[in-house]
């Protein structure tokens, strides 16, 4: 039956904070609270509660449980104490005299120490060495891994080489070592290393005339940076198209700085440009030379343009046209005898078909057995033809007689002035004879024209069987 002298007050009030003698603590916070219920706290961390029924008091546990590296474990443990090892992510405890796992799995090894990375192009090179503790297993396997890229590597030795770098990186790399429990903490990170790139662009490309027809000496400049590792070779590119296309040029492996190209085209322009290579690859390309276009040397042997070797039924007036503008002087050489009823005859020989009195020539010439010569005597300068004044020898000397003229024309692609023309013949007897008379003629003049030769008429004779005319360029 309930207490009817018990009454509850309507609209009752509690101050706040609640005294002690109304049973609060006098405390507005829920920690001053805590500490004024509990002994004084001063000093305790760390510590455990004790009471013995009547007083309560903080003690120092009697098993010490910390954390944190090997090297971090308490410098003066009581046996018994614990310890996790977050190295060996294992808990440990003293025994008196060593720390032993304690880990229901087993513990694993301590990290390995990190050695000195090297690279060699794209591929590291990481040494390490293992640790002394190898946890509650044997090591099976070490892991090598990058920084930037994590490209992982595993090996049961020292050192670890890692592939698939890329060309311009800087890189660290740690390892760590593996039993049949887990993984070790990563070694700490070792010295970066950054991995080679392709070279750069040379510079300055040249081409110049070697002397030699066909050829052009290409010059450049190293690049300003090789990329890290060694230039082993340039490559020399050439273009026929302004640039729109290369074409490499096949000169072996050199790390010179120059090339002879061979085998280019006499009168045709080209541009070069050069590429250093490494052991990563290819660079980029250089700027672009200058163009360039080969010509013809004296140097050189001539070149053939044109040659008619006359057949049965003989060969008379004759025209050699198209003749290219690609060399700076010509020479025309012909041997043979005609057909014509006179002991010796003369080459006709007009430029561009012109007939009007645009020729003069001077001429010398000896005959006979007897070396008898003539005094030089200059042609009027309004003839229509210039003349080789004899040199092929006619019927009236049989065919056993032979004659040669070798004429040179030069600056004949020249617009401004007029063209010079030499030339050395005579004929004779192909037997040795003491008797039978000889012909010998120098002549020299020009054609008054500033327009370039493009065609050459022989005319005036008819070539015999096996003559021969042929015309050539060179420069």
């Amino acid at each position: 039956m309930a207490d009817k002298n018990f009454k509850v007050k309507t609209g009752l009030t509690l101050p706040s904070p609640l005294p002690v003698d109304q049973g609060g603590t006098g405390q507005t916070s829920a920690s001053n609270t805590l500490n004024a219920l509990l002994p004084l706290q001063t000093s305790n961390a760390n510590k455990v509660l004790q009471t013995d029924g009547t007083n309560t008091s903080w003690i120092t546990p009697s098993v010490a449980y910390t954390r944190g590296t090997t090297s971090q474990r308490p410098a003066s443990p009581t046996a018994g104490d614990l310890f996790f090892n977050t190295e060996k992510k294992a808990f440990e405890v003293w025994t008196g005299s060593a720390w032993v796992s304690v880990a229901v799995n087993g513990a694993v090894p301590l990290p390995p120490t990190i050695g000195t990375a090297s690279l060699t192009a794209l591929i590291a090179s990481v040494p390490f060495t293992g640790p002394n503790d190898f946890g509650d297993a044997a090591i099976s396997t070490y892991t090598a891994t990058s920084n930037p890229g994590s490209i992982s590597v595993s090996s049961a030795t020292s050192p670890i080489s890692i592939t698939g770098l890329t060309a311009g990186t800087a890189y660290t790399f740690t390892v760590t070592a593996t039993n049949a429990f887990g993984i070790s903490n990563a070694s700490s990170a070792s010295n970066s290393v950054t991995t080679a790139n392709v070279p750069g662009a040379p510079t300055s490309v040249t081409a110049a005339d070697t002397g030699i027809d066909g050829e052009a000496l290409i010059a450049w400049t190293a690049p300003g940076s090789n990329g890290g590792s060694a230039i082993t070779d340039y490559i020399v590119e050439y273009s026929l198209n302004a640039g729109s296309s290369y074409t490499v040029f096949a000169d072996g492996t050199s790390t010179a700085t120059s090339a002879t190209v061979t085998g280019l085209t006499i009168g045709t322009t080209y541009i070069f440009r050069v590429k250093a290579v490494n052991v990563i690859g290819t660079g980029t390309a250089s700027s672009s030379s200058s163009s360039y276009t080969p010509v013809a040397h004296f140097s050189t042997s001539f070149y053939s343009i044109s040659t008619t070797n006359v057949g049965a039924g003989g060969q008379g007036s004759l025209t050699i046209s198209s003749i290219p503008q690609t060399y700076t002087h010509l020479q025309l050489r012909l041997f043979g005898r005609l057909t014509d009823v006179v002991s010796s005859g003369d080459a006709l020989i007009r430029f561009n078909g012109d007939t009007a009195g645009n020729y003069s020539h001077h001429h010398w010439y000896a005959t006979g057995s007897s070396n008898s010569a003539s005094s030089p005597s200059p042609s009027a300068s309004s003839t229509t033809m210039w003349s080789s004044y004899g040199g092929f020898p006619g019927t009236n000397k049989g065919t056993s007689w032979w004659g040669y003229h070798v004429i040179d024309i030069t600056n004949y692609t020249s617009t401004s002035i007029a063209k010079v023309i030499k030339g050395l013949g005579g004929y004779s007897k192909l037997e040795t004879s003491t008797t039978s008379s000889q012909e010998t003629s120098m002549t020299s003049g020009q054609w008054n024209s500033t327009a370039a030769i493009n065609s050459i008429t022989i005319s005036g004779v008819n070539w015999a069987q096996y003559s021969s005319i042929a015309l050539y360029g060179w420069s």
